[in-house]
């Protein structure tokens, strides 16, 4: 029996996918998959107070900062990872510029807990990480909590449920069935957790082909 082909083009994935006000995770994985062309159709369809989520908040963020698409950031850093500082970030949380963004810092390890939670079903994680700094004051999804077993304190981490996931892939077929290569990152967490999820494939293969390597 024939499969439903889920394939259509970035224009109709975005315009149906991504609507104003979404909670959108990109930058899943390392460098080499941020999902470049995906965030430049977001903002050439003028998307707006969407809230940023991605562990490689890379230049594509500082992007979309900077066209105005972003009211919320949720990472650990923006920027360019060769070049250091996301001047569009700088410029709006220092100056409002082109819009005030509101920056909701995690670690890198907090980030992905907090994904991991969504795609698990479960409120929180605990952990250890970030006792003692800041991060707890500057993020209320980081909450001390007394451990229910001794007399430690742990750190909850409220779960991530992002409304789209957008992950880039080296290869995918008409169903969405897809192959990724080197550094998955929180990927599999993130498309889990995510209500949706668009599949940014650089090529369209054969379902054997999928198959093959399943």
């Amino acid at each position: 029996m024939a499969t439903e082909s889920k394939l259509i083009s970035m224009q109709e994935a975005i315009a149906r996918h991504v609507p104003d006000g979404s909670m959108v995770l990109m930058g899943a994985q390392l460098e080499q998959m941020i999902p470049f062309a995906a965030g430049h159709e977001i903002i050439r369809q003028g998307r707006r107070d969407l809230t940023l989520v991605g562990p490689i908040s890379d230049i594509l963020f500082d992007q979309m900062i900077g066209a105005g698409c972003a009211a919320r950031v949720f990472a650990a850093w923006v920027g360019n990872v060769s070049a250091g500082v996301g001047y569009c970030l700088r410029r709006a949380m220092e100056q409002g510029t082109p819009r005030p963004v509101q920056m909701v810092d995690y670690s890198n390890f907090t980030l992905a807990l907090a994904l991991h939670a969504g795609a698990m079903g479960v409120p929180f994680m605990p952990t250890y990480s970030t006792l003692g700094s800041d991060l707890l004051v500057r993020n209320g999804n980081l909450r001390e909590f007394p451990s229910p077993v001794n007399e430690e304190k742990l750190v909850a981490v409220r779960a991530l449920k992002p409304d789209v996931a957008i992950l880039h892939v080296q290869r995918a077929d008409e169903a969405g069935n897809a192959h990724l290569w080197g550094n998955l990152g929180v990927a599999v967490d993130g498309a889990r957790a995510a209500r949706k999820v668009i599949v940014v494939a650089e090529e369209i293969v054969a379902p054997d082909v999928i198959a093959s390597d399943p």
